[in-house]
């Protein structure tokens, strides 16, 4: 079920910094509009669409291949 984010969180996550884990690498996702589905590299994923209140939305299988991330959205 998602979740909204607080405040000092999606701060946190438009800068570019996982509010769940500190993680700064992302692998994005399927987009729509302004929305991007995003992930960590620890498989927290988020519904982004700045300037609207980012959503957790649980997490997934994220695995590096190399210097890539690959998820499984």
């Amino acid at each position: 079920m998602p979740e909204k984010l607080n405040q000092e969180d999606d701060a946190k996550l438009k800068k570019g910094v996982c509010p769940k884990c500190g993680s700064t690498h992302f692998v994005e996702g399927p987009s729509g509009g302004e929305a991007t589905n995003i992930a960590c590299e620890q498989g927290h994923r988020f519904w982004f669409a700045p300037p609207f209140t980012s959503e957790y939305q649980g997490t997934i299988r994220v695995e590096r291949e190399g210097d890539m991330l690959k998820a499984w959205f």
